[in-house]
């Protein structure tokens, strides 16, 4: 390689950390776990909702620039948006320490029994982008990390093979089951015995029945199969093995621990006002001036 392609290799990397572009799939599996860890205790740390409110936008941003499509994304936040909102009203209305002396933000509909208390809605709020940040960078994970890379990174670690080959079969079941489940669910549509017949509770406990006993049959016989394939081969003879594949740790790992160490700290003492900087605006006292 010449001098000009490894100098637009530099450039493009230095591009990488700043933008988070591709990075995620090139870093070690050790280095973004470390990552994930770190985000979470600062994550819990952190006191002010706008500032969970801009690293959820930020964990946003580097899933859009890891390639993670938009689409995608919003699917699998379906879900997770629909609990989550019933978990902030369920906070609002149902405060487990009422009290008198607590601030009322205001009534809803102007009615006096239901208060919108502040304590109630901040502390809603908070576990709102908690739960957030802490999925979303779950979902950078998982799709930026091959099950195998993270697996025979574990083993790097000195972790036993046979636990780290036991999660990735676990790990490599879930798609398999999903897809014997689809399997069982034509078959009975097939045969008459779908969800559109089911008028009765005992033709919708015999359909959920027969469909459960059906993946877990298919379950117990697929982890039959393989513990037979896996004894055939003697796996698990040998206290350590070698493979053929060897996640290593390349420079821009250590340089993303780095930052992502350098940042924790920054932000930790920035938290508890060890920094010379100005805290953010509470969102009350946002309130307050808007209304």
């Amino acid at each position: 390689m010449s001098n000009k392609n490894k100098l637009l290799d530099n450039k493009q990397y230095i591009f990488a950390y700043i933008t988070g572009t591709s990075l995620m799939h090139k870093l070690n599996p050790i280095s973004k776990l470390i990552f994930l860890a770190l985000l979470t205790v600062f994550t819990f740390l952190m006191r002010s909702l706008i500032l969970l409110m801009g690293l959820s936008i930020i964990i946003i941003l580097m899933m859009l620039l890891s390639q993670i499509s938009f689409n995608m994304l919003l699917r699998k936040l379906k879900i997770l948006f629909f609990i989550l909102i019933i978990s902030l009203i369920l906070n609002l209305f149902f405060n487990a320490i009422p009290n008198e002396e607590e601030i009322i933000l205001f009534y809803l509909f102007n009615l006096k029994f239901l208060p919108i208390r502040k304590l109630a809605l901040y502390y809603g709020l908070r576990a709102f982008f908690i739960l957030f940040t802490l999925y979303t960078s779950a979902i950078l994970f998982t799709n930026t990390t091959s099950t195998k890379d993270f697996v025979y990174s574990l083993i790097r670690l000195k972790i036993p093979y046979k636990f780290c080959f036991a999660f990735m079969v676990g790990v490599k079941y879930i798609p398999t089951i999903e897809q014997e489940a689809k399997t069982i669910a034509l078959a009975q549509k097939a045969r008459g015995f779908s969800l559109d017949r089911i008028k009765t509770f005992r033709k919708a406990y015999a359909f959920i029945s027969e469909r459960l006993i059906g993946i877990l049959v298919s379950i117990l016989r697929k982890g039959h199969t393989t513990s037979l394939s896996m004894e055939n081969r003697c796996f698990g003879i040998y206290k350590t093995r070698t493979n053929m594949i060897v996640i290593r740790f390349r420079a821009r790992d250590f340089i993303f621990i780095f930052i992502c160490l350098s940042l924790f700290i920054l932000g930790t003492l920035y938290i508890f006002g060890v920094l010379p900087f100005p805290q953010p605006p509470s969102l009350y006292s946002i309130y307050l001036n808007l209304f």
